[in-house]
């Protein structure tokens, strides 16, 4: 179930990112790609990215688990490729990067207020210079991004909050039941039906809940008189 979940929240992350990703790219510029990588736990991978070039070299990101996206959400700065052809410092990345036509790239961290890391990969096919004003607004779309993931996050832990209430509603339903029909067969008040179940749970090793669902359908299943 918590995988399901999981799943869930990741593909409507990823399609929200998915928009946000294209429109980036062809706001910074046309000659510049975008791709955006997540960190969740200890889960590394590619959520969206504007063009496939991009998408391919954040997968080998993800999968090496090193890169500049992964530099740039364990240190919360931004880090600047100015020549990939110079790069050293993650082999794979690198030569998928060249072998792609990218010359140079840069990373931006989003700043979240939850366990996730996201960062905003940006690669371009010409050597040029990172200027502030291009660093000032790929810095606003990765925190854009960061906004995005946090909403997500926020509607996952929501509807995780509002699971457990129904579970323990239900669960507090099935033993209020039990009570009641324990008080009925053995002819005693609900503090002694109540204490009946409990120990039944202690001496079974089984949570009250289970003891009370248990009963019910103990008195479901019993042949008519």
């Amino acid at each position: 179930m918590a995988e399901a979940g999981h799943l869930q929240r990741d593909a409507l992350l990823d399609e929200h990112l998915d928009l946000f990703v294209t429109r980036a790219a062809y706001h910074l510029g046309a000659d510049l790609s975008c791709s955006i990588t997540v960190l969740d736990g200890a889960d590394v991978r590619r959520a969206a990215s504007s063009d496939p070039r991009a998408a391919h070299c954040d997968e080998v990101e993800a999968a090496e688990r090193v890169g500049p996206c992964v530099d740039a959400m364990g240190t919360l700065q931004a880090v600047l490729v100015p020549d990939v052809a110079q790069e050293t410092r993650w082999p794979a990345w690198a030569a998928t990067a060249r072998a792609l036509g990218f010359r140079t790239a840069a990373a931006f961290p989003s700043h979240l207020d939850g366990h996730a890391g996201a960062a905003l990969n940006v690669y371009g096919d010409r050597l040029q210079e990172w200027d502030r004003a291009t660093l000032v607004r790929c810095d606003v779309y990765a925190q854009m991004i960061g906004t995005v993931v946090d909403l997500c996050l926020r509607t996952e832990e929501l509807d995780r909050r509002r699971a457990a209430l129904q579970e323990a509603l239900a669960a507090q339903a099935a033993i209020d039941r039990a009570v009641g029909a324990v008080m009925a067969t053995a002819g005693c008040d609900a503090a002694e039906a109540l204490h009946i179940l409990k120990t039944a749970s202690r001496d079974g090793g089984a949570d009250l809940p289970d003891i009370a669902r248990t009963v019910l359908q103990d008195l479901v299943d019993r042949p008519a008189r």
